[in-house]
């Protein structure tokens, strides 16, 4: 845990990296037994499960979830790098993708990637002398509700990113106010729903409300997973809304920037959030431009 007083320096830099990491595969493997007889196995079964269950509780599913795909493809199709930056996306497309697991359509699906992303931290001190203007972190917090999926107290939440944000914004001194845009793990357009509902921009029911007219795309009023993110740039874990929040607060997004490129705010402060164990763990991490 970063100290309030402890301001560090994060900087993006590319390499290459294996498709998948031993602890997942290991976790992939976790998920048979008695499970499979009923279909029970894999990360898209269990997270499928989860928005299944959420669709009861909190009224909610496609109808909120296709604000979050379609949305984050229009950031994809500004972005060179993203696999989808040539296929945009309508409603209808999203609606007429197959089903992969329900109540999941394909573009409920993050991507399947290979490549890599890297980031340097280092002292502010340090950072000075460096080419790029520095990234500080503000605050950062974790939350693991629970170490295995079949010990869990729930399944749509709140997750660990309640805690993990209130921890974060404590450290930082700001409130959602001063957030002027979020980069989520978004594994499935649902995650970005608890997500974002768990840190508290909307309550639970409201997130088609809140997702509706364009909220998180360019020009909207919260832009969210500016690269296209999980779902429509590439799939590299935490790392891919990580490194994107650096590069939006050093200003080097090109045809995406957060600003007048995009008719945004220019980011000062960007919200960034990673999740895992079938939204059993979480980190909440707060960037801003030095």
């Amino acid at each position: 845990m970063l100290d309030a007083g402890l301001c560090n320096y994060v900087l993006v830099s590319y390499g290459h990296n294996g498709r998948s990491s031993d602890s997942f595969l290991r976790m992939m493997a976790d998920m048979g037994g008695d499970d499979q007889v009923f279909g029970h196995f894999g990360a898209a079964s269990c997270y499928a499960l989860a928005a299944r269950r959420a669709m009861h509780t909190f009224r909610t599913g496609p109808e909120t979830w296709k604000h979050i795909a379609v949305g984050q493809r229009k950031w994809a199709n500004l972005n060179p790098r993203a696999m989808f930056q040539r296929q945009p996306m309508s409603l209808d497309d999203y609606y007429n993708s197959r089903m992969t697991v329900e109540p999941f359509r394909l573009f409920d699906n993050c991507l399947i990637s290979d490549g890599g992303r890297a980031y340097i931290v280092t002292s502010a001190e340090r950072a000075r002398d460096l080419r790029h203007p520095p990234v500080l972190i503000m605050g950062t917090g974790q939350h693991n509700p629970a170490s295995d999926l079949q010990t869990a107290d729930f399944m749509t939440g709140s997750t660990g990113a309640k805690k993990a944000a209130e921890r974060a914004f404590a450290v930082a001194g700001i409130g959602l106010g001063d957030i002027d845009a979020c980069e989520i793990y978004d594994c499935f357009t649902y995650t970005v729903e608890i997500t974002l509902q768990d840190y508290g921009f909307f309550g639970p029911g409201e997130g088609e409300e809140w997702f509706k007219g364009g909220t998180i795309e360019p020009g909207g009023r919260m832009p969210v997973n500016t690269s296209g993110g999980l779902l429509s740039e590439a799939y590299f874990m935490g790392l891919t809304p990580l490194t994107e929040a650096v590069m939006q607060l050093m200003g080097r997004c090109g045809e995406r920037q957060l600003g007048p490129q995009t008719n945004t705010r220019t980011p000062q402060i960007i919200l960034c959030s990673d999740n895992g164990g079938i939204l059993q763990t979480h980190a909440c991490h707060i960037l801003r431009r030095a």
